[in-house]
């Protein structure tokens, strides 16, 4: 018995490399036709089968229109509509005001006296600051002396001189002492009063740094005014938007992201910033609300593009192809065949908030598949519900 198994055995392995040649044999056999012949009959098969495929698909549209319980997946359309598209792109901008001013001394000295409060409202040349001025106004008291009596001297040596009494020199070294001394007076006044911080415009007294008693120096911030009548609105926008922002554009201002005001456009840069490609726009503010504040950041969103009459669809209704067109489903009547899902090809546009512009393919008033869309396919029977 053990012989038999033994001799089963070899037989076997003798036998794999007998039918390994044999397919190798296959392998390497030639077909009997030509390269032109299978070609043919590969393209005969072809059409053959697209014979078959549009028999089959027409017989199902038969079966369709007979077969009145065929189940219809239900969904809800969506009929565009024409009106105007806007789009917006959204940018950061800074609020600021040609009327907010870091007041310092023009001479150093002690702070003798600080005439206002923080928050307090100011008129243009109120009195801020006063330094100490006690030394300037001495001196101005001594010239004042010495020019009494220069007056004086210099009306009697006039008197003189229009009778032709006295000799010219003299009548000129009156006159020019006289001078002299109420120049000198003229400029320690005008020393004193570079000795007081006035407001240079309109405004609120928004932060006074030192206190009574400290050293101003001319290096020191003595207080910060602030005039809030006049803001406007700075923001670098990239060149790419180059053309289509100009003045007189909408802008919408969004303030800490909530409260929202409608500006225009007053100015756009004429120069392209290097270091970021952008350029610059202005929007002037005729009545900035009480939140916004000089160095505020808002969120500028700025009106690029504008179509009058025009067809925007959801986009979450567009889908794309394995090619990557974009196309829709539109619910089709036909006559005894009820509501069926065809596949539209369309071109779409800019898209903004959840919108798409739509160039061609889409006409208005045309019931597109929205809730369900995604299990639909072309030529599916459908049926419109509410949701």
């Amino acid at each position: 018995m053990k012989k038999t198994r033994k001799i089963r055995k070899e037989v076997r392995i003798l036998a794999l490399p007998a039918l390994a040649a044999a397919i190798f044999a296959a392998c390497e056999s030639r077909p009997e036709g030509t390269l032109e012949q299978y070609l043919a009959q590969r393209d005969s098969l072809r059409t053959e089968r697209e014979r078959i495929d549009a028999e089959i698909a027409a017989v199902s549209e038969k079966i369709a229109l007979l077969d009145t319980a065929a189940e219809r997946k239900q969904v809800t359309l969506y009929r565009p509509s024409r009106s105007v598209f806007k789009h917006y792109f959204e940018v950061h901008g800074n609020v600021q005001t040609d009327r907010a001013a870091t007041l310092y001394a023009e001479n150093a000295g002690l702070i003798r006296e600080i005439t206002v409060r923080e928050g307090q409202k100011v008129k243009k040349g109120d009195v801020l600051v006063r330094l100490d001025a006690e030394l300037t106004a001495r001196n101005i008291a001594e010239l004042r002396t010495s020019l009494e009596l220069a007056t004086t001297l210099y009306e009697k040596q006039k008197r003189l001189w229009e009778q032709n009494i006295g000799s010219e020199v003299q009548y000129l070294e009156a006159k020019n002492r006289k001078e002299s001394l109420e120049n000198n007076i003229a400029t320690l006044r005008e020393q004193e009063g570079k000795s007081t911080v006035r407001a240079p415009f309109d405004g609120t007294v928004d932060k006074i740094f030192p206190k009574e008693g400290e050293m101003a120096t001319m290096q020191t911030p003595i207080a910060r005014l602030v005039n809030l009548d006049n803001l406007y609105i700075t923001a670098d926008i990239s060149e790419r938007y180059m053309g289509g922002v100009s003045p007189g554009d909408k802008v919408e201002v969004i303030i800490n992201r909530r409260d929202t005001l409608t500006a225009e456009v007053t100015r756009t840069g004429k120069y392209i910033n290097p270091n970021n490609r952008s350029f610059e726009i202005r929007i002037d503010l005729e009545t900035p609300p009480a939140l916004l504040m000089p160095n505020s950041l808002v969120v500028l969103r700025v009106n690029d593009y504008t179509a009058d009459d025009a067809i925007a669809i959801p986009s979450s209704l567009i889908m794309q192809d394995g090619a990557g067109k974009d196309y829709v489903f539109v619910a089709e009547k036909r006559e005894n065949f009820g509501l069926t899902a065809r596949k539209q090809p369309i071109t779409t546009g800019m898209r903004y908030l959840g919108s798409t512009l739509i160039i061609e393919g889409i006409e208005a008033s045309v019931p597109i598949v929205d809730k369900g869309s995604r299990s639909v396919r072309d030529g599916d029977r459908v049926e419109e519900v509410t949701i």
